[in-house]
């Protein structure tokens, strides 16, 4: 026996789950670009970064 039943497709049911996922990691690299910016040039070199590689970092778009 053959049931049809009325579900959206596979790809559609996720859209709303996958955009939530994709903001929420946007603003968290967001976020950790902007608190790398904030670290002193001391602390910077601790974790082996240079200010000019922090500020190409902080430029990038995703």
């Amino acid at each position: 026996m053959l049931t049809l039943t009325r579900t959206r497709p596979a790809l559609a049911r996720h859209t709303t789950n996958g955009l939530t996922a994709r903001v929420a990691r946007a603003l968290s690299v967001y976020r950790s670009r902007k608190a790398l910016g904030k670290l002193d040039d001391r602390l910077l070199n601790d974790i082996g970064l240079s200010r000019a590689s922090v500020q190409i970092e902080m430029r990038r778009f995703l």
